[in-house]
This record gives C-alpha cells, structure tokens and sequence, in this order.
C-alpha cells in the first residue's frame, strides 16, 4: 500500500471543508450580514435613473423649401442691376399669385460681376458685359402646390432651381412623440 503524505491530506481536507462551508452558506443563508449592511448604507428615496436609446417616428413632411435662381447679363452694371431687380419682382409676384406669403419668400443674396469672355474669348474693356444674379428661398406649405409653385417662379423669369428640399416644420414635436410612444414608464428629467 503506497504512502499518503501527511501534508498532502490535510491541504485535500482544508480544501475540502471549504468548499463544503461556502456551499452551505450559499445555499441555506437567506441574508449575508455584508450584504445587509451595504444595503442600509443606501440613502433612503428615489434614485434617478437615466435611459438611452433611439426611437423612430415615421411622419410626412409638412413643408417643403425650395432655392431658386435668377440670372442676367447686361452690357453695364446699371442695367443688370435694373433687370436683376425686374426679374426679382416678377418672380415674387407670381410667388404671391400662387399664395406664397410674405415672410415665406427671402431673398438670400445677390451677385454681380464682369463677363469679360465672349464667343470669341476675351473682350475688350469697352465691350464687357455684367452678370447678375439672385437666389431666392421659398417655403411651400401646400405641398401640392409644388409644381406649379416652380411653374411660375420659372414662367416670371427664375432660370435655375437649385434644390427642393421636405421638412416638418416643428421637428421638436417628432421628438416629443418619439418620448410619448417609449412608454409611460420612462419619465424625462
């Protein structure tokens, strides 16, 4: 029969009884003392909790803005100026005719300066011509108005339509919506 070293079994009995002690607590204690301690430690009352995530809301736009242009070139400064601001006036008038109000038409700039090229190449000093040109921002809210808003813009004299872009007017609201539909169980602090 082999030799069992002394130390050996002892450290196998230590071991053993160990591992039996911390099962045993585990298993048959319902609180450990540590543990309801940390907890008392806890200042009583409501704890604030923060959530992030992402939520969606499919809405249709309510508006829409539109950037359109207005160009001429004229052989002085003085008369593209003059016919840069004829065409300015005629387009926000059909503007007007179409129900566009007011304070939804801005102007956003206005540009002039020397053509010095022509089919031939360059021109001489007596022979220059001015370009001018304006951009006008629209706002559409009769999203079914949208063609023949451009039709008169165009028909009034605007040469370009720079972009048409879909919006909702009150972004904020989405949002807001997005907040109702996570759940009445999450409260905004």
């Amino acid at each position: 029969m082999p030799q069992t070293n002394p130390f050996r079994m002892a450290v196998d009995i230590g071991m053993i009884l160990a591992f039996t002690l911390t099962a045993f607590f585990a298993l048959f204690s319902a609180t450990t003392p540590a543990l309801t301690d940390a907890v008392s430690l806890a200042p009583a009352g409501p704890h604030p909790v923060s959530i992030a995530g992402k939520g969606v809301v499919n809405t249709e736009p309510d508006i829409a803005t539109a950037v359109i242009g207005m160009e001429v070139l004229r052989p002085t400064v003085k008369e593209a100026v003059s016919a840069a601001q004829t065409v300015v006036t005629d387009v926000w008038d059909a503007l007007h005719a179409r129900n566009i109000a007011a304070s939804d038409i801005r102007i956003s700039h206005f540009n002039i300066y020397a053509e010095p090229f022509g089919s031939d190449g360059l021109r001489n000093e007596d022979e220059m011509h001015y370009h001018a040109s304006n951009t006008i921002f629209i706002t559409i809210r009769d999203l079914d108005s949208i063609d023949a808003v451009l039709d008169a813009a165009i028909d009034a004299g605007a040469s370009n339509i720079y972009s048409v872009n879909f919006t909702l007017p009150d972004p904020a609201a989405d949002d807001s919506e997005t907040h109702t539909r996570a759940g009445p169980h999450l409260r905004q602090n």
